[in-house]
């Protein structure tokens, strides 16, 4: 069960993780450059940045968790 969390975590790290490299590579473009595509990328980059931290805390917990039961 604690494999599968925090195997589960380490996909989603590695899904956001993703999501922030296409971003910063410019992959994710605004579809007309308009001011509201422009602020809908800066919405999933500041999401994407939470999930990451929250992903690396997740999986820092399950680790911590397990690390004396071996």
């Amino acid at each position: 069960m604690a494999n599968e969390r925090l195997h589960f975590w380490e996909e989603k790290l590695g899904e956001n993780q993703h999501i922030l490299a296409m971003l910063n590579s410019g992959q994710f473009k605004a579809s007309d450059g308009g001011a509201s595509d422009e602020q809908t990328l800066a919405e999933v980059r500041k999401w994407a940045t939470r999930r990451v931290a929250e992903c690396k805390t997740r999986i820092a917990e399950e680790l911590a968790k397990h690390s004396g039961s071996i």
